[in-house]
């Protein structure tokens, strides 16, 4: 059994320790045809067992005390996972200099806290593969996930100055109600995906054939799994308004813009291209930042290097 330790901030990979408890333990499943999709959740299908490597990932940082070289090692004997840890390190780093080639290059360059976190971002996603047939639908969600993530880290950092491995984590884990779909209810995602051509919202669209969206289903999942209010509130208003966050109205502010230029760059979390809703007034009168137009121009290369994850 894996030892796990709560805490009540997203310090020491709260968020992952957390999630692979529900994934190693809890089963749901859901029925698209009922009024409340919330008892469905409740029977939810077993998600995906750990993998070796990130089994021993979450192990490792489970710990109060963290080897560095232990987690080098662990990673560097995954080579698909060391592969994708290493094309988010070198987005993340901003290829300011010499790009990042190997693990321990990455834990000089990022750190450890911003390495650890890519690493179990990695793994979790991974948990998420399953066939061939899914395997671009996937891809289009992890790169996606993964954009916001990025960006929501490098807007805090070089633009608003206020460098933080919440933001990461944050837009990573934004869309994760789209993975529980995928993963387990690929059908109504492709019934999704094919209302979309209609032109219909994704709100609209999610409501029509779940009668509800990814963003309540990934709210209820991160309450069960007792993620921080902080993710679940970034997880359930990152498509609304920010402002509707009491307490973390700036980070849903930063997440909400970072989804956006996702978007602009042409990271869909589906095979179709989708309206993306900004609030922009609302955004702006939170955070002080440079017009969208620019942060796109500025992002526009950086980002490009998701392509090659």
């Amino acid at each position: 059994m894996i030892p796990i330790k709560l805490f009540k901030s997203i310090e020491n990979s709260t968020v992952y320790i957390v999630l692979f408890r529900i994934i190693l333990k809890q089963e749901i499943t859901m029925n698209s045809s009922t009024h409340d999709i919330r008892i469905d959740i409740q029977k939810l299908k077993k998600l995906p067992t750990l993998s070796y490597t990130a089994e021993k990932i979450i192990n490792l940082t489970s710990k109060e005390l963290t080897h560095l070289d232990e987690l080098v090692n662990i990673i560097e004997k995954d080579p698909p996972i060391m592969s994708k840890v290493l094309g988010v390190a070198n987005i993340v780093y901003l290829g300011l200099y010499k790009p990042i080639t190997t693990v321990k290059d990455a834990l000089l360059k990022i750190g450890f806290k911003t390495l650890k976190n890519i690493a179990l971002s990695v793994s979790i996603f991974s948990l998420f593969k399953s066939s061939e047939e899914k395997e671009k639908s996937y891809m289009n969600l992890f790169k996606h996930s993964i954009a916001t993530g990025t960006i929501s880290q490098i807007i805090s950092e070089k633009f608003l100055k206020e460098p933080s491995d919440e933001n990461f984590t944050v837009g990573v884990l934004h869309d994760i109600g789209l993975f529980a779909l995928h993963y387990s209810f690929y059908d109504q995602f492709k019934k999704i995906e094919e209302t979309l051509l209609e032109k219909h919202s994704l709100k609209k669209a999610e409501e029509k054939i779940l009668g509800t969206t990814h963003s309540e289903i990934g709210k209820w999942l991160a309450e069960m799994w007792g993620l921080p209010e902080i993710v679940c509130d970034v997880i359930f208003y990152h498509n609304d308004f920010p402002q509707k966050s009491v307490k973390y109205s700036k980070t849903v502010a930063l997440v909400h813009l970072s989804n956006f230029i996702a978007h602009q760059l042409g990271y869909y979390p589906f095979e179709v291209e989708i309206e993306c809703p900004f609030y922009k007034e609302r955004v702006y009168k939170i955070l002080n930042l440079p017009d969208v137009d620019e942060l796109i121009l500025e992002l526009k290369e950086i980002i490009k290097e998701v392509d090659k994850l």
